[in-house]
């Protein structure tokens, strides 16, 4: 078992049971996520559950079992559609034009920026919010691997429609964060192409 699965296992076992909200960006944009949706770096399913209680297919992917195993868990006492996949996305490969919307909330790993826009449909849409590298002032995450340069994740969605993008620092969980927050859509290439 790989160190950075051992160290999310024991935090998704040690979790205390009460659920965390889901990102008050996604709640803010849920209308445009619908569908069969893709929910990396899932976790315990805080969002994964918020859009299966919509009525979405959710495909949850997490190196942790135990988050994965308290989010089905939910799912399933619930009555809700939710696959979770335990899997590490360093070496796992996403399907392509398989979902209708996927999300990527507070977890940054560059490489999966091309192979999200593969994995939703042509038309659909991607939601993404991680950290800033200005939130190396404020604490959690400060390891600039995980954290964004201002108008890199724009850069790196720039085949895509940008729908909302936005930068800075915001009140989320009831924290200050510096964030990147985007809902992009993938271009239907015209006919022809």
């Amino acid at each position: 078992m790989s160190e950075d699965r051992r160290r999310w296992e024991a935090r998704y076992t040690a979790l205390e049971s009460r659920a965390e909200p889901p990102s008050a960006f996604l709640m803010r944009y849920a209308d445009l996520v619908r569908g069969r949706v893709l929910d990396v770096a899932a976790g315990a399913g805080r969002n994964a559950l918020f859009l299966a209680r919509r009525g979405n297919t959710v495909e949850a992917v997490d190196i942790a079992f135990a988050g994965l195993r308290r989010a089905r868990g939910a799912a399933l006492a619930e009555g809700l559609s939710l696959l979770a996949v335990q899997a590490d996305l360093e070496s796992f490969s996403l399907p392509h034009n398989r979902y209708d919307a996927a999300i990527n909330i507070r977890y940054l790993q560059r490489s999966l920026f091309s192979g999200l826009q593969r994995a939703v449909k042509p038309g659909g849409v991607i939601l993404f919010e991680t950290f800033l590298i200005d939130q190396q002032a404020l604490g959690h995450p400060h390891n600039p691997t995980f954290l964004l340069h201002r108008g890199e994740l724009r850069a790196g969605f720039a085949g895509c429609d940008i729908v909302v993008y936005e930068e800075g620092l915001f009140e989320a969980n009831g924290a200050p964060a510096y964030l990147a927050r985007m809902i992009a859509r993938r271009r239907v290439a015209a006919d022809g192409d």
